[in-house]
């Protein structure tokens, strides 16, 4: 049994995916990935519905989060929205401690950490397994134990 201290709400538990569109294609495989593994994974494109307000959805989404992921490419620039999602991370880590993780992932050595998010470790990644591998690691949530699948199980 998992002590009652060590189940988080389900409201808390997100993993917010931060890109920019043009990256859209790297990220919509972590979240796939993550949703196989039973995590909650944040993604603009499945959170949030047309005509809502976007800065709103994005808070709720961070707020909701127990991570955010940043996937920093040649694109990533720290303006307009990811500019936002930046402080929204850096405030949860404020708020929240141990119980928000920030990670961040190279995908080229070429590509700069925003600013602000330099003084927490981020890691280059140079395939998508070892990108999985680093946001696993660095999750303050852990999967439960492992168990049969539904329908192997008689």
């Amino acid at each position: 049994a998992v002590p009652y201290d060590r189940i988080p709400a389900e409201n808390e538990v997100k993993i917010f995916l931060s890109h920019k569109t043009v990256d859209k294609v790297i990220v919509e495989k972590y979240h796939r990935a993550l949703l196989e593994l039973g995590y909650s994974p944040w993604l603009d494109k499945e959170d949030m519905v047309a005509g809502s307000n976007v800065e709103r959805d994005i808070l709720q989404g961070f707020e909701e989060s127990c991570a955010a992921v940043f996937f920093v490419t040649k694109s990533f620039k720290d303006e307009k929205f990811l500019a936002t999602e930046v402080d929204y991370a850096v405030q949860q880590k404020r708020d929240k401690g141990d119980k928000f993780s920030i990670i961040t992932l190279l995908f080229d050595p070429d590509a700069e950490v925003p600013g602000v998010l330099r003084r927490f470790l981020w890691q280059h990644v140079s395939n998508d397994l070892d990108g999985l591998y680093e946001v696993l690691r660095g999750l303050p949530v852990e999967l439960g134990p492992v168990r049969w699948k539904a329908g192997v199980a008689k």
